[in-house]
Protein backbone atom coordinates (compact mmCIF):
# COMPACT_ATOMS: atom_id res chain seq x y z
CA UNK A 1 0.00 0.00 0.00
CA UNK A 2 1.37 3.72 -0.88
CA UNK A 3 1.96 5.48 2.56
CA UNK A 4 0.55 8.58 2.64
CA UNK A 5 3.23 10.94 2.30
CA UNK A 6 4.40 9.01 -0.61
CA UNK A 7 0.90 9.63 -2.10
CA UNK A 8 0.78 13.47 -1.78
CA UNK A 9 4.22 13.62 -3.15
CA UNK A 10 3.58 11.66 -6.45
CA UNK A 11 0.34 13.30 -6.98
CA UNK A 12 2.22 16.60 -7.03
CA UNK A 13 5.19 14.70 -9.55
CA UNK A 14 4.42 15.86 -12.92
CA UNK A 15 6.79 13.63 -13.82
CA UNK A 16 5.05 10.46 -11.79
CA UNK A 17 4.75 6.96 -12.74
CA UNK A 18 1.08 6.64 -14.36
CA UNK A 19 1.48 2.97 -12.93
CA UNK A 20 2.11 4.62 -9.23
CA UNK A 21 -1.08 6.82 -10.59
CA UNK A 22 -3.31 3.98 -10.73
CA UNK A 23 -2.27 2.67 -7.64
CA UNK A 24 -2.73 5.81 -5.51
CA UNK A 25 -6.06 6.25 -7.31
CA UNK A 26 -7.25 2.25 -6.21
CA UNK A 27 -5.87 2.41 -2.86
CA UNK A 28 -6.58 6.09 -1.63
CA UNK A 29 -9.51 6.56 -3.39
CA UNK A 30 -9.61 10.05 -1.72
CA UNK A 31 -6.39 11.06 -4.15
CA UNK A 32 -8.72 11.07 -7.44
CA UNK A 33 -9.18 14.30 -8.17
CA UNK A 34 -5.74 15.16 -7.25
CA UNK A 35 -4.56 11.74 -9.70
CA UNK A 36 -7.22 12.71 -12.31
CA UNK A 37 -5.30 16.34 -12.78
CA UNK A 38 -1.72 15.03 -12.54
CA UNK A 39 -0.47 15.38 -16.02
CA UNK A 40 1.01 11.39 -16.46
CA UNK A 41 -2.60 10.55 -15.45
CA UNK A 42 -3.78 8.41 -18.93
CA UNK A 43 -6.97 8.07 -20.21
CA UNK A 44 -8.13 4.61 -19.32
CA UNK A 45 -7.29 5.77 -15.54
CA UNK A 46 -9.26 9.05 -16.29
CA UNK A 47 -12.21 6.72 -17.27
CA UNK A 48 -11.22 3.95 -13.62
CA UNK A 49 -11.50 7.09 -11.73
CA UNK A 50 -15.18 8.55 -13.61
CA UNK A 51 -16.08 5.48 -12.95
CA UNK A 52 -15.33 4.32 -9.55
CA UNK A 53 -13.73 7.55 -8.33
CA UNK A 54 -15.38 9.40 -5.03
CA UNK A 55 -17.68 12.81 -5.86
CA UNK A 56 -15.01 15.66 -5.48
CA UNK A 57 -13.23 13.32 -8.26
CA UNK A 58 -16.32 13.10 -10.75
CA UNK A 59 -16.40 16.31 -10.60
CA UNK A 60 -12.92 17.12 -11.38
CA UNK A 61 -12.63 15.02 -14.23
CA UNK A 62 -16.36 16.49 -15.61
CA UNK A 63 -15.08 19.89 -15.46
CA UNK A 64 -11.96 18.61 -17.82
CA UNK A 65 -14.82 16.85 -20.37
CA UNK A 66 -14.94 13.38 -19.06
CA UNK A 67 -18.28 12.00 -17.43
CA UNK A 68 -20.29 8.65 -16.65
CA UNK A 69 -23.86 8.66 -16.89
CA UNK A 70 -24.33 6.77 -14.10
CA UNK A 71 -22.86 5.02 -10.87
CA UNK A 72 -20.02 2.96 -12.91
CA UNK A 73 -21.95 3.93 -16.40
CA UNK A 74 -20.05 3.97 -19.28
CA UNK A 75 -17.42 7.29 -20.20
CA UNK A 76 -17.47 9.41 -22.98
CA UNK A 77 -15.10 12.31 -23.66
CA UNK A 78 -17.01 15.59 -24.48
CA UNK A 79 -15.38 17.77 -26.95
CA UNK A 80 -16.03 21.73 -26.37
CA UNK A 81 -17.78 23.86 -29.10
CA UNK A 82 -14.57 25.75 -29.80
CA UNK A 83 -12.56 22.32 -29.92
CA UNK A 84 -15.35 21.15 -32.32
CA UNK A 85 -15.33 24.56 -34.72
CA UNK A 86 -11.34 23.73 -34.77
CA UNK A 87 -11.28 20.31 -35.93
CA UNK A 88 -13.88 20.65 -38.13
CA UNK A 89 -12.00 23.42 -40.20
CA UNK A 90 -8.49 21.62 -40.04
CA UNK A 91 -10.84 19.05 -41.11
CA UNK A 92 -12.40 21.07 -43.80
CA UNK A 93 -8.39 21.76 -45.19
CA UNK A 94 -7.21 18.50 -45.10
CA UNK A 95 -5.66 17.79 -48.80
CA UNK A 96 -7.30 15.20 -50.31
CA UNK A 97 -4.86 12.14 -49.77
CA UNK A 98 -5.40 11.87 -46.39
CA UNK A 99 -9.03 12.08 -46.80
CA UNK A 100 -8.82 8.63 -48.58
CA UNK A 101 -7.27 6.86 -45.56
CA UNK A 102 -10.43 5.56 -44.17
CA UNK A 103 -10.49 6.00 -39.70
CA UNK A 104 -10.25 3.15 -37.50
CA UNK A 105 -12.34 2.23 -34.98
CA UNK A 106 -11.04 2.50 -31.64
CA UNK A 107 -11.77 -0.37 -29.32
CA UNK A 108 -9.15 -0.42 -26.93
CA UNK A 109 -10.14 -0.16 -23.66
CA UNK A 110 -7.92 2.42 -22.94
CA UNK A 111 -9.36 5.57 -24.34
CA UNK A 112 -7.59 6.32 -26.97
CA UNK A 113 -9.47 7.59 -30.19
CA UNK A 114 -8.63 8.12 -33.51
CA UNK A 115 -8.52 11.91 -33.32
CA UNK A 116 -5.64 11.67 -30.19
CA UNK A 117 -3.59 9.14 -32.92
CA UNK A 118 -3.43 11.58 -35.28
CA UNK A 119 -3.27 14.72 -33.15
CA UNK A 120 -1.12 14.18 -30.31
CA UNK A 121 2.24 15.75 -29.87
CA UNK A 122 3.09 13.99 -26.13
CA UNK A 123 5.56 11.79 -27.19
CA UNK A 124 4.94 9.05 -24.63
CA UNK A 125 1.36 9.57 -25.48
CA UNK A 126 1.78 8.77 -28.74
CA UNK A 127 4.29 5.47 -27.31
CA UNK A 128 1.02 4.67 -25.23
CA UNK A 129 -1.74 4.63 -28.34
CA UNK A 130 0.94 2.43 -30.31
CA UNK A 131 1.54 0.07 -27.33
CA UNK A 132 -1.91 -0.67 -26.69
CA UNK A 133 -4.28 0.26 -29.18
CA UNK A 134 -2.80 -1.57 -32.13
CA UNK A 135 -6.18 -0.20 -34.28
CA UNK A 136 -4.50 3.26 -34.10
CA UNK A 137 -1.20 1.98 -35.54
CA UNK A 138 -2.08 3.83 -39.03
CA UNK A 139 -3.03 7.00 -37.24
CA UNK A 140 0.17 7.25 -35.42
CA UNK A 141 2.36 6.73 -38.39
CA UNK A 142 0.06 9.61 -40.44
CA UNK A 143 0.72 11.68 -36.97
CA UNK A 144 3.66 14.16 -38.09
CA UNK A 145 4.50 14.69 -34.47
CA UNK A 146 5.23 10.43 -34.06
CA UNK A 147 8.85 9.89 -33.07
CA UNK A 148 11.36 8.12 -35.67
CA UNK A 149 12.51 5.47 -33.69
CA UNK A 150 8.63 4.53 -33.48
CA UNK A 151 7.83 5.35 -37.62
CA UNK A 152 10.78 3.01 -37.83
CA UNK A 153 9.27 0.24 -35.86
CA UNK A 154 5.91 1.06 -37.44
CA UNK A 155 7.53 0.17 -40.76
CA UNK A 156 8.81 -2.97 -39.85
CA UNK A 157 5.26 -4.47 -38.93
CA UNK A 158 4.02 -4.99 -43.06
CA UNK A 159 0.59 -4.17 -42.27
CA UNK A 160 -0.82 -2.51 -45.53
CA UNK A 161 -2.78 0.48 -44.06
CA UNK A 162 0.31 1.44 -41.88
CA UNK A 163 2.89 1.31 -44.71
CA UNK A 164 0.06 3.34 -47.20
CA UNK A 165 -0.17 6.03 -43.73
CA UNK A 166 3.86 6.22 -43.77
CA UNK A 167 3.56 6.46 -47.73
CA UNK A 168 1.85 9.20 -47.22
CA UNK A 169 4.24 11.06 -45.10
CA UNK A 170 6.58 11.60 -47.67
Amino acid sequence: MVDYDAAVAAVQDPNADPILLAKIAYENPEFGANVAVNPRCYPGLKRWIAEFGDDRARETLAQYGFTAEAFGGPVQDQEAPAQAALRAAEQAQQPAAQAAFEEPVATNPYGFTAEQALTTTDQMQIAQIAQYAPELRACIARNPNTYPALIEWLGQLGDPAINAALASRQ
